[in-house]
């Protein structure tokens, strides 16, 4: 009991200190510009004119790109060419030295590398897409080639990159970090190499020049990919699902929950109701499993109060007292199994609920407000305290009805105030999602025990019990 009451406090310390916040940024230093995004974080080096690291920042620092002059890089006549300046959102580089700007909502970054009279453009939009696109503007020269990102080194042996059949569409892929580049020519007289060899995302570039559109982000985001490249879907998911580690047996389901999601936020236009709205369809699915569960609660409490059981639990040896026990409830029709059943079948399909709320981080970031929370992605002390109070006034009232003394309360008492702190820190979306659940089942609980005419715990029962 002190042991956890420790850890609790040791988590709510933590918990005040794990407050961050998603900003969308620039800054500009010693000749590279750093563009923190709410999703990701990506550093060009202005000198060379190229893209020199990329990182996935939604949970964790997830490094899946570095340079290998391929970055944006441009080739005339075989020999590499370098900028003669640049400009950010219209203005000198120089104005975003030493300091960090923050850019306002629905702002991209718009980086224009100068090269003589012809412009290379690179756009990073606000969005939670992972988008980014590329243009080579003015008077393009004969002879010159732009070199796309790949995410990994390339091994003829193991080739992760893949080129559609038009030679429109090129695909890197990193197994280690699951992530995925893909280059689509938008505009533009040229096509990536389809031989499969080291220079295939190499584009010769003509006259008029080209523009290609980008997405550098995790490879599971299949929604994603559709929303950013609806032509080329089709050919994407074919060559996605042959990735290793890139798809799961469970997937069809997973993205009929993704969608049933994404439906639910284009009727409310608000992912916290989409989120609400989600948690109490799914429960209401899962309601009979519920009600199994719930009901072999009631039985076995009320044998509680059965003179045989009460015996039985007076029995000093262990061994004896639990054969006893087990032949009890066989005889009621009661086994503590029939109520163990239903939440493990139950556990799977929350895990799958779990990745799913997490699939959706990206869009959390970018929704609407919803009450006072402006970014539903983030968690820490000050986003969740309200929601975790709420989880554990209904864990409390649930801890109630469901015990059988006031030891057994206390108990569960200290496990429901434990947990929300521990898990403070996680994202908004996914503490609202907890809480909604926590509120059905506590209806669901009340509501059966009330039907039942089975007593737990009153709260002054639980008050006096500590006088004693």
């Amino acid at each position: 009991m002190k042991r956890a009451f420790a850890i609790a406090i040791l988590f709510f310390v933590f918990a005040l200190t794990a407050f961050s916040k998603n900003e969308f940024s620039l800054v500009y230093v010693d000749g590279f510009l750093r563009i923190q995004t709410r999703i990701s974080q990506l550093t060009f080096n202005t000198r060379e004119g190229a893209l020199n690291e990329m990182a996935l920042t939604m949970e964790s620092y997830n490094k899946i790109y570095g340079y290998g002059e391929d970055g944006f890089d441009l080739f005339l006549n075989g020999k590499k060419i370098t900028p003669d300046g640049v400009s950010i959102n219209g203005r000198d580089a120089a104005s975003f030295a030493e300091r960090t700007v923050s850019l306002e909502e629905n702002e991209g970054v718009v980086i224009d590398f100068h090269y003589g009279n012809m412009i290379k453009r690179v756009t990073v939009p606000y969005g939670p897409y992972y988008e980014m696109s590329i243009e080579l503007l003015g008077e393009i020269p004969e002879g010159l080639t732009l070199s796309l990102p790949r995410l990994a080194d390339f091994n003829p042996n193991d080739n992760t990159d893949r080129v559609n059949e038009t030679g429109k569409v090129f695909t890197s892929y990193y197994q280690r970090t699951v992530a995925l580049a893909v280059w689509a020519i938008e505009r533009g007289r040229t096509a990536f190499r389809l031989d499969g060899s080291k220079h295939a995302n190499e584009l010769p570039i003509a006259y008029d020049g080209v523009k290609i559109k980008g997405y550098v982000g995790p490879a599971k985001k299949m929604t994603f990919l559709q929303t950013v490249f609806p032509e080329e879907y089709v050919w994407l998911s074919r060559i996605v699902n042959s990735y290793p580690k890139a798809s799961s047996w469970y997937d069809p389901l997973f993205y009929l929950l993704v969608y049933l999601m994404d439906w639910l936020y284009y009727l409310t236009k608000n992912y916290g109701w989409a989120l609400i709205l989600y948690t109490i369809i799914v429960r209401m699915a899962l309601f009979p499993l519920a009600y199994s569960q719930t009901k072999s609660m009631i039985t076995r409490k009320k044998l509680e109060k059965n003179a045989e059981y009460i015996k039985i639990m007076k029995i000093q040896d262990n061994q004896k007292k639990q054969k006893e026990l087990m032949d009890f409830y066989k005889k009621n029709k009661a086994s503590p199994a029939a109520g163990c059943l239903p939440a493990l079948l139950q556990l799977p399909i929350f895990l799958l609920l779990y990745a799913v709320i997490r699939y959706e981080s990206e869009l959390f970031a970018f929704g609407p407000t919803f009450f006072f929370w402006r970014d539903l992605s983030i968690g820490g002390f000050k986003e969740n305290i309200l929601i975790v109070i709420i989880s554990f006034v209904i864990n409390f009232f649930n801890t109630l009805i469901t015990s059988s003394d006031t030891k057994q309360a206390k108990q569960g008492l200290l496990m429901a105030g434990v947990f929300p702190f521990l898990f403070i820190t996680l994202a908004t979306g996914l503490q609202i999602y907890w809480v909604t659940q926590s509120v059905i089942q506590w209806a669901i609980t009340f509501w059966m025990f009330k039907r039942s005419d089975t007593q737990g715990i009153t709260i002054r029962e639980f008050l006096l019990s500590f006088k004693k």
